[in-house]
């Protein structure tokens, strides 16, 4: 008799040739650039936090990270990123955000046994102290609030393809009343040995919604897809386009990455970045950013930099280890 095993190698191949077929690619391509179609019911989604960068680097491209992103900090971005890590990798980022607020993030990496990559990160964006008012806006005395959420990924080298998932758990608290959810993020990559481009595709924030005593609020779901293309050594173009599924709208992203010196195998740099994005109900001013990188002995000191009009911008500043 035949035997109907089937080799679970051959299994995952199968499911990544699959995922390769130009069909695929193109209902993707069309799910993200569809500017309003309905695709599900209108809802507004809540934890905006997730939707704030993590990364300096991403953040002076325009948030653009879906391919472009490695290391630790691609956990945000998309998991299958962390397979560029040759070594363990440590990050810490911090951003001071609008009205006061300031939005934090803190990773690790690993590598792990039979080219599994582990990584764990935490994010907080914290509103400190507010004043509260009464109806005739009298004084009521002071509150808190923040969000953050803290997650584990892995991902691993299928031929010419990395894979990766992340799982999240977030809770957000404003005057002492929280609300707890969890989420899934997904991700893929690949890179072409004939032309210099790489392409990524990755769907964050799959979950019920986050639930505060009896209302549930959805997470910001999101499909994104990314290419990067190096037209010659020490310059990168990425372009990002990322559909939020409930709140109907794309956002997009161009980005670009000069090295003036140094690059990926070198101990010491420095590089340039800009970017230009395109989301809804945005003002010129916040359509563009910049920002800039310093390579020395294994870590790298990433800046960056939003401006918002009347609003002052917001400016970022992320520090990465090798170890």
């Amino acid at each position: 008799m035949e035997n109907k095993h089937i080799p679970q190698h051959d299994v995952v191949n199968r499911v990544f040739y699959a995922l390769s077929r130009p069909w695929v690619l193109a209902l993707l391509l069309m799910f993200v650039l569809l500017p309003s179609a309905m695709i599900t019911q209108a809802l507004e989604s809540g934890a905006e936090f997730l939707r704030i960068d993590t990364d300096a680097r991403a953040g002076a491209m325009s948030s653009g990270g879906t391919a472009s992103a490695m290391g630790i900090s691609a956990i945000s971005y998309n998991p299958a990123g962390l397979v560029s890590m040759s070594r363990g990798e440590a990050a810490l980022s911090h951003s001071a955000w609008y009205l006061g607020s300031m939005h934090d993030f803190v990773g690790a990496g690993f590598g792990m046994a039979k080219g599994w990559k582990l990584g764990l990160g935490f994010t907080r964006l914290s509103a400190g102290d507010m004043e509260g008012r009464t109806a005739d806006r009298g004084k009521s005395g002071g509150y808190s609030a923040y969000d953050q959420a803290a997650g584990l990924a892995v991902a691993k080298q299928f031929g010419a393809y990395s894979a990766g998932g992340a799982v999240k758990y977030i809770e957000s608290s404003i005057a002492g009343t929280k609300g707890t959810g969890y989420a899934v993020d997904l991700g893929l990559k690949r890179g072409f040995k004939a032309v210099p481009v790489s392409i990524g595709v990755a769907v964050q924030n799959i979950g019920p919604g986050i639930k505060y005593i009896s209302q549930r609020d959805q997470l910001p779901l999101s499909v994104s897809a990314g290419v990067v293309f190096m037209p010659i050594s020490g310059v990168m173009l990425n372009f990002d386009a990322k559909r939020y599924v409930y709140d109907k709208y794309t956002t997009y992203s161009l980005g670009t990455e000069y090295v003036l010196f140094g690059g990926n195998s070198s101990a010491y740099g420095v590089s340039l970045r800009g970017g230009v994005n395109g989301q809804p109900e945005q003002g010129a001013a916040g359509a563009f950013s910049a920002g800039a990188g310093i390579k020395f002995m294994n870590a790298d000191l990433d800046y960056s930099m939003t401006p918002q009009g009347s609003l002052g911008g917001t400016q970022r500043i992320t520090l990465k280890k090798k170890f």
